[in-house]
């Protein structure tokens, strides 16, 4: 009997035992509802194994192993799904996906034309527009506009320039990232920010007001998260129900990849009181039954926008317990952010310490996003490792997200803590030709960016995702492979990893980085059925074809929730780009030399 009978054995010997009493057959309120047969059954388990079938009930995988052994299991009314020799993995989980506030917002036209304007007077035309469509007194705005070094003018719009839209109706215009907001008159006086009113970067905030250099008065420019939160901590963009929306909208799009869990973790968050409409979405919708994948929700501690005192208060009344939830919908993470000082913005280390301390001794994982500068990555390891010991019960799996350049010193903590990394390697495919010398950091080695080989040789826990790039686990495969630019040249190629180990960071690793291994993230016995068949072999196919693998069927707790229209193996496959009301193709020119 080989591993996989054994473990069909083992899951379903009560099958089994009724069987031979039954005189070989199972009883139809037993057996598996469900049989997937003659395909290629890419576990995932500890030995990477590989079986030919797989059995399904109530959800859940029941028996693993040959065409005979699981079709020995069927009963009267057990459906029989012919694979055809197609490869199966189990459910990709992207630990990392802004779904409700990126992925899934409502496309706007006008918003989606701002990202291509050249001057302020083309800002202001589409403002224009945009107040057409809106109430006598409804705020008019945009998110996510062009950067300033975009603009012929070279500047920020300013509230001067946004009066002319409009001095009677609020305007909100965010700039760049997001991290910065422009708003007219109007808007500035309704929400009593004056000369008076205090530099964020003066309490150790990551923001500014821009004032007149010549009479301290607003210019109607806020720079920084810390800057934009004075705006937007007043202003309800994101209610609940827009944002139960957005999460139903970025599902449809979602499942279509092979998602079958996601990590969102919020990321408009201008005080704590923006994780509640964020938590109330997932949680109406989950009451419902209407959340159509697993969601890993993660409310964002305001660090950067708030006082330590704050986000103390805020930690210490937060209304839900680590691990509070169900198989679709769990709270055990919280995001912080942790930015590289530099001019005004001067990041307190201690404050750092201190919320960080305060997370884990609560008992809560922390996903913590370290900017590209590497003090960030520096101080937050060093107060995940202070905190490790003045409260050394865990384990907490504590997680750095894009952790692009680390040192020795990172690389020690990283094992001797058993905290985990969130690279994207995705976004290496935006990387410029001669990124290995303009992004070089002489004071941190050279491993170049996103090394994964390094991180995985070391010991640590590595976890695949999207955040905001293009939307598509498969994508962020090829690339974890073949570390390959749009131009087709390599970027340190011998920090790429094998197929198997990028299966792994993309399905049971993220499981483990939520204590969930032991119910997803492989096919095996006793855990939630969750998979996805694909049109061609990840295993086989030459590497550079990984990103062109459509994903013909997803599966979720036994039921297919998406299935390919086009079943043709050799369909053109087109990524989501979010933020973007288009699908676009990955295209890579062929290139010798990649591993």
């Amino acid at each position: 009997m080989n591993h996989h009978s054994i473990q069909s054995f083992l899951s379903g010997v009560a099958l089994t035992v009724l069987a031979m009493a039954c005189g070989g057959s199972v009883p139809d309120s037993l057996s598996p509802q469900t049989i997937l047969v003659n395909g290629k059954i890419v576990t995932v388990d500890a030995d990477f194994s590989i079986a030919e079938a797989v059995a399904i009930r109530d959800g859940k995988f029941v028996a693993v192993g040959s065409d005979s052994e699981i079709q020995g299991l069927a009963g009267r009314e057990t459906e029989v799904i012919d694979l055809d020799g197609k490869t199966v993995l189990p459910g990709f989980n992207d630990g990392h996906g802004h779904v409700t506030l990126n992925w899934g917002k409502k496309t706007d036209p006008i918003q989606a034309r701002l990202g291509n304007a050249s001057s302020i007077e083309e800002v202001l035309d589409l403002l224009r527009e945009k107040m057409e469509t809106l109430g006598p007194e409804e705020l008019l705005w945009f998110d996510f506009g062009p950067s300033p070094s975009r603009l012929e003018e070279n500047r920020f719009p300013n509230r001067f320039d946004l009066d002319k839209v409009s001095r009677d109706r609020p305007i909100l215009l965010s700039l760049g990232s997001g991290s910065s907001a422009v708003v007219n008159t109007k808007l500035l006086r309704d929400l009593g920010i004056t000369r008076g009113t205090p530099q964020p970067y003066e309490m150790g905030l990551f923001g500014e007001i821009v004032k007149d250099p010549g009479t301290g008065e607003p210019t109607g420019v806020f720079l920084g998260w810390a800057g934009q939160a004075l705006i937007r901590r007043n202003l309800q963009l994101y209610p609940a129900q827009v944002q139960a929306e957005n999460i139903l909208r970025a599902s449809e799009q979602i499942i279509k990849y092979g998602i079958t869990t996601v990590g969102d973790p919020n990321s408009m968050v201008s005080s704590g009181n923006d994780n509640i409409p964020f938590i109330r979405a997932y949680q109406q919708l989950a009451a419902q039954g209407k959340l159509p994948v697993r969601v890993n929700c993660m409310p964002r501690i305001p660090l950067l926008t708030n006082p330590v005192e704050e986000c103390l208060k805020y930690l210490d009344q937060f209304p839900y317990s680590p691990g509070f939830g169900n198989d679709f919908l769990v709270l055990r993470q919280l995001k912080i952010v942790v930015n590289s000082s530099s001019g005004k913005y001067k990041l307190s280390h201690d404050d750092v310490k201190t919320v960080v301390r305060a997370i884990h001794r609560a008992g809560w994982q922390m996903m913590i996003h370290v900017g590209r500068g590497g003090e960030a990555f520096d101080v937050a390891l060093e107060a995940l490792d202070e905190a490790y010991q003045d409260y050394p019960d865990g384990p907490q799996r504590h997680l750095i997200t894009h952790a692009r350049h680390p040192t020795e010193e990172n690389l020690e903590i990283l094992v001797r803590r058993g905290i985990m990394v969130d690279p994207q390697p995705g976004s290496l495919y935006n990387y410029a030709d001669d990124a290995e010398e303009t992004l070089l950091d002489p004071d941190r080695p050279a491993y170049g960016p996103l090394p994964l080989r390094t991180y995985l040789d070391r010991g640590v826990q590595l976890m695949i995702s999207s955040d905001q790039q293009p939307v598509g686990p498969m994508f962020h495969i090829f690339e974890a492979v073949n570390r390959v630019r749009r131009s087709g040249k390599p970027i340190v190629p011998e920090e790429s990893i094998t197929v198997e180990e990028a299966i792994r960071a993309t399905t049971l690793t993220p499981a483990y980085s939520t204590f969930q291994e032991d119910i997803k993230g492989s096919i095996e016995p006793g855990k939630l059925a969750d998979l996805i068949v694909l049109g061609r072999d990840i295993l086989t196919v030459p590497s550079m074809e990984i990103k062109d693998i459509p994903i013909l069927r997803t599966m979720i707790g036994g039921e297919f929730v998406y299935i390919n229209p086009n079943q043709d193996p050799n369909q053109e496959v087109r990524y989501w780009q979010p933020g973007r009301s288009r699908f676009v193709t990955m295209d890579v020119p062929a290139v010798e030399g990649l591993p």
